[in-house]
């Protein structure tokens, strides 16, 4: 089988022959909607369109919201429609073409087409008010925080048609990381009543357009983890070692996919040791392969280590090991 046909065997609980390797099987492309909303610049400060500083610092591996109480885009969340617009990608004219080129080249190599949904529900929250702000008005503003997050949903539910309209990818890759290394950032509950719902009316409608869901938290979330299954995700990508993995794989049933496992802050260094990255590669898949459903992977949310040759070794390990499990 070839990269694609193994990973939608895994998918499908088939007969893959081998480990689906990290991100061999997705090529992800750069479309309008990314190029106009995601503007953040190596090296610089920006202002984003939703009023964000933005600041990606060099060697660094992405860029991150600085929120403080002079620049809030959200600095008082009973007055939060005056404040904010989200970007008007409806009206905007966008050029596909080179997005279309890009997917049929992917397609012409057998891989599955992977769009990037960057700042999900929560994310999106934090960047507009901080962390603070936003986890207590969770809990003392709830009302408020509805008619935001409603209002979040709305945009991010017209990004979603407008990227099925006029480039239908295989994968959407959505990123919202909702925890810690060691917990939620939020009680399950509030989780459950906050963003549960309108991420099950997001992935609803992607789904019914034959979308694969892919959800990036590198978090730990085994709290919820089958209410990430009720909500539609097939793929929760960077599931981090923190999390009981064996039990979720029991508690889900093979309804998911595991997509990480594989530790970075323990083989993603400056000086690394390849016989450390090697351990680990085999550590994971000895623990996690025997409940299925499992893709061996760092737990960032994109391909690539931090530092070269890291990954190179990893896919390595991952490939040599396959004739073990399969």
């Amino acid at each position: 089988m070839n990269a694609r046909d193994n990973f939608l065997e895994t998918l499908k609980h088939g007969k893959p022959e081998a480990f689906v390797n990290e991100w061999e099987p997705f090529g992800s492309v750069f479309d309008p909607l990314m190029a106009m909303t995601l503007t953040a610049v190596p090296g610089q400060s920006i202002i984003d369109p939703w009023g964000t500083t933005i600041f990606w610092g060099e060697n660094e591996p992405g860029p991150m919201p600085m929120v403080n109480d002079d620049n809030k885009a959200i600095p008082d969340i009973t007055e939060w429609k005056k404040d904010i617009k989200s970007p008007d990608i409806a009206g905007a004219q966008l050029d596909w073409s080179q997005a279309k080129a890009m997917a049929d080249g992917i397609h012409s190599e057998e891989k599955l087409t992977m769009s990037l949904m960057a700042t999900g529900l929560f994310e999106q929250a934090h960047y507009l008010m901080g962390f603070e702000d936003t986890l207590v008005n969770l809990l003392t503003e709830p009302e408020y925080m509805h008619e935001l997050l409603d209002y979040i949903t709305d945009y991010k539910l017209t990004y979603c048609k407008l990227l099925v309209e006029n480039l239908h990818p295989d994968v959407v890759l959505f990123h919202d990381d909702w925890g810690s290394k060691t917990n939620l950032f939020m009680s399950a509950d509030t989780w459950r009543e906050f963003f549960k719902p309108r991420y099950e009316k997001i992935y609803n409608y992607l789904k019914s357009q034959g979308v694969i869901i892919m959800h990036h938290a590198d978090s730990h979330c085994e709290l919820i983890a089958r209410d990430m299954v009720d909500i539609g995700i097939d793929i929760w990508q960077g599931v981090l070692p923190q999390n009981d993995i064996p039990k979720i794989q029991k508690e889900t049933a093979g309804k998911i996919l595991l997509m990480g496992g594989i530790d970075g802050a323990i083989v993603d260094h400056k000086d690394y040791d390849e016989k450390i990255i090697r351990a680990e590669v085999q550590r994971a898949c000895a623990k996690y392969a025997p409940g299925k459903s499992f893709i061996p992977c760092l737990t960032y949310g994109g391909e690539g280590s931090i530092y070269p040759g890291v990954n190179d070794i990893i896919m390595d390990e991952i490939r040599k090991l396959s004739p073990k499990y399969f």
